[in-house]
């Protein structure tokens, strides 16, 4: 698997989604959802480890899992990556966007510029985890900002985990507010909400 290894056991055990979840796809916000995951064992545990035990080994590991799903698949290559930030106290407190460390090396390999500092996270909210799907978008109301034009820009919005969607969404009406002509959800696992 190139930089980090991934044994040929673990391999076929990776959860894959073959599909969108149907309240993804059907949103009218997104050119195109590439989703290759589910949020399950064996995978989940490392997303966890990655995040939390700052495992950063991990992060290459899914870049180069996301970046090999968009080379088996059709897609339109975006004119830019925005990884979905993380406020500023949650990054101190962390030290890393876990969403920027996993997309920097397929940006950097597939040659799509990617914007590490124009959207920000302008509102602390409460952790996603924590709450209802009917909660989650109202948490996020107007919590993300982008500083700069994306006027005709096709945007890629990358986070780890999606569930609602009510994140990518958040941060999809403030690149639409920047003038963005397409917008597509990248995420590199999906897990069900809690309803």
């Amino acid at each position: 698997m190139g930089e980090v290894a991934l044994c040929n056991s673990c391999r076929p055990k990776l959860p894959q989604l073959i599909h969108p979840p149907l309240e993804l796809h059907n949103d009218r916000h997104w050119n195109q959802i590439i989703i290759p995951f589910f949020y399950k064992k064996p995978l989940s545990p490392l997303i966890h480890q990655l995040k939390f035990d700052h495992k950063l080994h991990y992060a290459r590991l899914f870049g180069l899992l996301f970046e090999a799903h968009l080379q088996q698949h059709d897609f339109i290559k975006p004119d830019l990556i925005i990884p979905v930030p993380l406020h500023k106290k949650r990054l101190q407190e962390r030290g890393f966007n876990q969403a920027l460390e996993i997309i920097k090396q397929p940006a950097k390999r597939l040659q799509i510029p990617l914007d590490r500092t124009h959207c920000r996270r302008i509102r602390a909210t409460s952790a996603q985890t924590s709450l209802h799907a009917s909660a989650r978008k109202q948490n996020l109301k107007q919590a993300f900002q982008i500083n700069r034009s994306l006027q005709g820009v096709h945007v890629a919005l990358f986070d780890d985990v999606i569930t609602t969607g009510s994140t990518l969404l958040a941060v999809a009406a403030a690149a639409k507010k920047a003038g963005a002509a397409k917008i597509d959800l990248w995420a590199l696992a999906y897990t069900p909400p809690h309803r």
